[in-house]
């Protein structure tokens, strides 16, 4: 059995390529560090398993399921997670996780029972079909993965969907999304007398929840288009909630599509917060152009979020959803995630400025489960309010911590010590560290780092010099190091970083 790790910690990733090269029927299929990585090796040498963690940089452990769901309905996934990011656990879960790992209980006996267990699952299915559809939950399951793919659906797909029982037809097939903080009870309320007929339901992200249904072959496409307007509007009025409608498509290949259209439809609704029906603004092929310029500007977005720090940070994320709200970014869970990329960088970046927030589990559920820009801006005001930030930064005062800022700007590239910089504006060290801390709001080290890195990020974009000369013009004489603090500050590694920019 292929075993694929991924995980940005190093350490861990160490830790299971040990336990797995104790197990004699696992065989180490890579090591990846975020979802993109792990994505081009599983394409390279598909794994049988893989075991990756949640909260990743570039590509999470969400996306990356996603993405292993698109290619793959066969490989075992298996998320390793912290205790508090539990809703996400049960997200992947429903979106087609086999299991999931704490990584506090991830000890050896645990982990070789776990790849004992995925070995013989895997010996079991081999030459048998891998869809079981006992029971209804099963069955949601099966469509709602097949039904999110942002592709055509293959004879594969389309013979699964055939055995899940539902009343599939190729004609006249549409499809609903609600946002499901809207559904109260659990349920929608349709209309009673109606030629409409619901083909199935299911979870389409942790925010929407998606309907596909079919209209009678009689009817003719005009009378189609004027019967679901008016079916999606008395939905919308009967459940008094925001309805997002697609178009409709004769063929059952093309229903991700549509399912995808309905989705951005009701997006539209994130933004001005009004409970009404959402009719398609764009075709299916400008959709698709718009979801690949929106791809990269959140991968941009979210390398500035790791770059800055205080109140830049926040700022960064302020200006992008004003951003989102004027372009209609309708890609709205990604939206929400940059926001709580932001939320768990001011969070950990204030509890090393010895700040703790307040009910930060209250407010990550908030912004898990917004269905509106203006409840995602209260949160993310919150939590700048409770990390103390202010757009004036610190700037030294006393003449001092003034010249040992100076001196670290022209002596970066060489092997400075805080006692070494101490020793140079007459200082103690002990007493240097607090003040250069207090004055400059960083410690010596961390200033340090982002001086040398900065100027790092300049040699990566403006020049051909190798990563290990760049590494030592800005101070760092073991590349391995440099590359391990350069993805922790940008969230990728100095050779991703370089490629972005080609």
């Amino acid at each position: 059995m292929k075993v694929l790790v991924v995980d940005d910690e190093v350490m861990i990733c160490e830790w299971l390529q040990f336990c797995i090269s104790q197990n004699p029927v696992c065989e180490l299929a890579g090591v990846a560090h975020n979802g993109a990585e792990a994505l081009e090796m599983f394409q390279k040498e598909e794994a049988d398993l893989v075991l990756t963690d949640i909260k990743m940089p570039v590509m999470d452990g969400l996306e990356l399921l996603h993405a292993l769901r698109a290619i793959s309905s066969h490989v075992k996934v298996v998320m390793l997670t912290a205790f508090s990011d539990f809703d996400l656990v049960r997200q992947a879960l429903r979106d087609g996780a086999s299991e999931y790992l704490l990584k506090t209980e991830m000890q050896n006996d645990l982990l070789q029972e776990l790849l004992d267990r995925a070995a013989r699952e895997l010996q079991m299915t081999q030459g048998k079909d891998e869809m079981d559809i006992a029971s209804a939950s099963q069955v949601q399951s099966v469509v709602s993965r097949i039904l999110r793919q942002k592709r055509e659906l293959s004879p594969e797909d389309l013979e699964k969907l055939h055995e899940c029982n539902l009343r599939w037809r190729d004609n006249g097939l549409f499809a609903l999304a609600v946002w499901k903080k809207n559904m109260l009870s659990g349920e929608l309320i349709f209309p009673k007398e109606s030629q409409t007929r619901h083909v199935a339901g299911f979870d389409y992200t942790d925010r929407v929840y998606m309907i596909v249904g079919n209209f009678p072959k009689t009817l003719s496409t005009l009378e189609k288009s004027w019967q679901l307007r008016e079916y999606a509007r008395q939905v919308q009025q009967m459940n008094d909630c925001m309805v997002g409608v697609s178009t409709i498509a004769d063929e059952m290949r093309r229903i991700p599509f549509i399912v995808w259209q309905a989705s951005w439809s009701l997006a539209d609704g994130f933004y001005t917060g009004e409970k009404r029906l959402y009719e398609p603004r764009y075709s299916l092929t400008e959709l698709r152009q718009k979801y690949q310029m929106w791809k990269s500007t959140f991968t941009e977005q979210r390398v500035r979020l790791h770059q800055a720090e205080g109140y830049q940070r926040y700022k960064i994320i302020k200006d992008f959803l004003a951003e989102a709200a004027e372009q209609r970014i309708l890609e709205v869970d990604a939206v929400c995630k940059l926001c709580m990329d932001a939320f768990d960088l001011l969070e950990f970046e204030a509890k090393g400025n010895g700040v703790t927030l307040e009910n930060t589990d209250v407010l990550r559920a908030q912004l898990q489960q917004c269905v509106s820009l203006e409840e995602a801006e209260q949160v993310m005001d919150i939590v700048a309010g409770q990390c103390r930030l202010t757009d004036a930064q610190p700037a030294p005062k006393s003449k001092n911590i003034r010249l040992a800022v100076e001196y670290i700007n022209a002596h970066y590239a060489e092997q400075l010590s805080l006692e070494q910089v101490a020793a140079q504006v007459y200082l103690n060290p002990d007493y240097f560290s607090r003040a250069f801390k207090t004055e400059t709001g960083q410690t010596f080290v961390n200033y340090l780092t982002d001086v040398r890195l900065q100027h790092s990020v300049q040699l990566l974009e403006n020049t051909a010099l190798r990563v290990q000369t760049i590494a030592q013009q800005v101070g760092y004489y073991n590349a391995s190091y440099f590359s391990t603090t350069f993805k922790k500050k940008y969230g990728m590694s100095p050779y991703e970083y370089r490629r972005k920019g080609k």
